[in-house]
């Protein structure tokens, strides 16, 4: 029973905070804001998947490929044939460098050899190694791609295929007159 009346007078507690919180803003004061985001549909990231995962197998790779949104959250991961799943998580850290970087890893991989004293926290989430490479709409980031299961260089060709992919609708031509 205690418990029964402890709850009904926070809940009371409650609902008069919220009348009186009510009350003391005007109906016009209320201010509402919309965030507009660009981001990539479900098929659209799993064809880029595919076409990374398609080149790698062309050269006899075995790919693990992770999409993320422009923020670096984990869209999509696909493991081709034969792929180890165990390197899942240097795909995704890949496409999460170069979402959130906003360049690929492989451009920042040169700026770090260029500039000795170019320093990234050690204890980010971020991998600077190649295989990760950003997907633009325009000049706006709207995923990135990370791809792992071979050597680095090989992997910066297969994550740049799947972002081809995708670039007759992210980047169409303007029609021809």
């Amino acid at each position: 029973m205690l418990h029964r009346r402890t709850t009904s007078a926070v809940s009371a507690a409650l609902l008069a905070a919220l009348e009186i919180a009510s009350a003391q803003v005007a109906p016009d004061a209320v201010v509402t804001q919309a965030i507009t985001e660009k981001s990539l549909a479900l098929h659209y990231e799993i064809e880029a998947a595919e076409a990374a995962i398609d080149a790698c197998a062309a050269n006899h790779l075995r790919a693990i490929v992770v999409i993320v949104d422009a923020r670096g959250n984990t869209k999509l991961q696909m493991v081709g044939d034969r792929g180890n799943y165990n390197l899942l998580d240097e795909a995704r850290r890949k496409a999460r460098t170069a979402a959130l970087m906003r360049r690929s890893t492989i451009d920042l991989q040169q700026a770090l050899a260029a500039n000795p004293r170019m320093r990234i926290p050690p204890d980010s989430d971020f991998l600077i190694i190649s295989g990760g490479t950003p997907i633009r709409a325009g000049s706006e980031i709207v995923a990135a791609i990370g791809v792992a299961g071979g050597a680095p260089e090989q992997m910066e060709g297969c994550a740049q295929a799947g972002a081809d992919k995708l670039a007759p609708y992210l980047h169409p031509e303007p029609p021809h007159q």
